[in-house]
Formats: C-alpha cells, sequence, structure tokens
C-alpha cells in the first residue's frame, strides 16, 4: 500500500507539501497541488483519515442527520452538501435512524448538519461547542456554535397568498402541515400577513391539517371540499399535498384552475409535470445545501459564529393558478 511518502516522491515535493496539497491547503500553489493529486492517484494512494485524526485530533468526517431518506427534497440536497464538503476534503456520513441522539453525543466527526425535528433543542445545545459546531436546516436556534440555515418560509406562505389574491380568487383555504413542523409554522405566518394586509380572518377560512404527504392532501382536500363546496383556490403548504389535493378536485368533476386553483410549495421534480403544471413556491434546494457545508466548514475553522442564513424562494408561475381579476394584466 502506498504511503504519503510515496507520494511525495512521486511528486518531486516534501512529505509537508504534499499532505498540504491533498488537503486542498491554499498555502499550495494550484500547479503543485495538481502535480501532487496525480500522483497520489497513479499510485492508488488513499490517506487514512484515523492517522490524519490522531495528529490533528480531527476526524475529516461530516454528520448529516435526516428524518428519513423518503421524499423529493433530499437528493439535491445531500448532493449539494456532499459536493461543499468534499471540496474540503471531508467525507460526508449521513443518519437516519431512531439513534440519532446518541450519534451526536458521541460525536464521532468535526460537526452535523441536522434535517431532522425529531433532534430536539436540548440535545442540539449541549453538543455544540467550539470543537463541535452544527447547521440546522429545520429551524432556528440561537446558540454559539450553531448556523441556522433556512428557506424563507414566511415571505414563501406570503408570496402564495398573495398571487391567489391578486387574481381575484377570494374563498381560500389551506392545507398544512403538523404544528410540530418549523417549516409549517413559518409558512402559515406569511399566510396570516397577507390575509391580514387584505383585511381577511385567518380564522375565518377553511384549514385542513395534513402531514406533508400526498395522501393526507387528498383526503385533507376532499373533506375541504365536503365542508366547503364553494372554495376557489387552496394553499398547500408543500407540493406532494398539493399534487393530492389536485387528484381530490379532479375526482369531483371539478377543473383546475377554473374551479378551483392550487398552489404548491417546494416545486419539486414533479411539480412541472402534473397535468395541468403546479403554481408553486420554489426553494433552491441546491443552494440549501451547499450553504449549509459552507458555513459548517466556517464554523469548523473558526471564521465565524453562529447565524442565522435565509435562503430566498421564488414564485414558479404555472397552469393551476388563472383566474384573472379585473385590472390584473
Amino acid at each position: 500500500m502506498s504511503t504519503l511518502k510515496d507520494v511525495a516522491r512521486e511528486a518531486g515535493v516534501s512529505i509537508t507539501t504534499a499532505s498540504y496539497a491533498l488537503k486542498g491547503s491554499k498555502k499550495i500553489s494550484h500547479e503543485t497541488t495538481l502535480r501532487v493529486k496525480e500522483a497520489a492517484k497513479r499510485l492508488n494512494y488513499l490517506p487514512s483519515g484515523i492517522a490524519r485524526g490522531l495528529k490533528a485530533s480531527k476526524t475529516w468526517n461530516i454528520g448529516v442527520f435526516l428524518h428519513g431518506y423518503s421524499g423529493p427534497t433530499y437528493g439535491d440536497v445531500l448532493q449539494a452538501i456532499h459536493d461543499g464538503v468534499s471540496s474540503a476534503n471531508y467525507e460526508m456520513m449521513v443518519c437516519s435512524t431512531s439513534v440519532s441522539d446518541r450519534l451526536l453525543m458521541e460525536r464521532h466527526m468535526d460537526g452535523a448538519i441536522i434535517l431532522n425535528s425529531f433532534i430536539p433543542d436540548k440535545t442540539l445545545e449541549r453538543v455544540q461547542s467550539p470543537n463541535f459546531p452544527v447547521v440546522v436546516m429545520d429551524r432556528t436556534i440561537e446558540l454559539p456554535n450553531v448556523s441556522c440555515v433556512v428557506a424563507d418560509n414566511v415571505a414563501g406562505g406570503y408570496m402564495a397568498v398573495r398571487h391567489l389574491l391578486d387574481f381575484g380568487y377570494k374563498k381560500l383555504a389551506f392545507i398544512i402541515g403538523g404544528k410540530e413542523s418549523y417549516e409549517n409554522a413559518a409558512r402559515v405566518e406569511g399566510i396570516k400577513k397577507a390575509l391580514y394586509e387584505a383585511g381577511i380572518d385567518f380564522g375565518a377560512v377553511p384549514v385542513a391539517i395534513g402531514d406533508f404527504k400526498e395522501e393526507t392532501g387528498k383526503s385533507s382536500m376532499k373533506s375541504l371540499l365536503n365542508q366547503y363546496p364553494d372554495i376557489d383556490a387552496v394553499f398547500c403548504l408543500n407540493d406532494e399535498m398539493a399534487i393530492g389535493a389536485m387528484n381530490a378536485i379532479k375526482e369531483s368533476g371539478r377543473l383546475i384552475p377554473q374551479d378551483i386553483a392550487v398552489i404548491g410549495f417546494d416545486d419539486i421534480p414533479l411539480a412541472s409535470y402534473t397535468t395541468p403544471a403546479l403554481t408553486t413556491i420554489r426553494v433552491d434546494r441546491r443552494l440549501w445545501g451547499y450553504l449549509a457545508a459552507v458555513n459548517l466548514l466556517e464554523l469548523i475553522d473558526r471564521k465565524g459564529s453562529g447565524r442565522i442564513v435565509k435562503i430566498p424562494v421564488e414564485l414558479i408561475r404555472r397552469e393551476t393558478v388563472g383566474k384573472i381579476s379585473v385590472g390584473i394584466t
């Protein structure tokens, strides 16, 4: 098995230079780094993460803690996190188990990225430290060694409702998620803001509670149609529920958007392929994941302290909102 000394000899540099080059240090020129990496490739050299960890008190591992692996959002987010941490020579370890709390407490990594609302704030408070920074992507929390990288959900909720009102829809309904979800609470806050500006009482608007899945979107929409058959627009707090709602509307014999408009949130890949194509609020998942990685690396390198970073959202106009009111061009 090739050693670092072998790589240094092959590249014609010192062992120290070879080590820095393989770690991507800016102290080493691009040309030298390229020469060292090519030498390592020719020799099939694999750096020992354990050896590096013993010398520098680092594991060169980043933990990513998810609620689960299903769902259309994780792929882009994980790829972007991987791209971010691997550019700094870190490995990404993904965990989605019932023992996430224990794995976090053991801290066999240099930092963690959290996208799992079931990991409580008290656990994050206990594990975070200058030597073990954390980035959360599913809530905001003020701790010195924790950064929060979240979508601007309040703006997104506001944007969706404002879009419906501007198009002349008056009998709105909402399908929201669970009350324990930060994203749900923030999006509802945006809804309330838009309604308040329009002189509409949120308490007077029909609301159904789902769990961010297509099946509950469908069942919630059926319930709304039975109780409020004259609603003319529904805002679902994620695209999966919106797709389920669209199926329920079609089964009732109503047309989208002629009878009922639908708007979702997230802009998952399937949103542009529904019939009609779903109008939604886009969250740039690759930017979200990449900024989570970048912010964690900055904390690990002691280049900053915990902060809140909001990812901007965008209204994607497609085909499920289309009734144009007088004066709208």
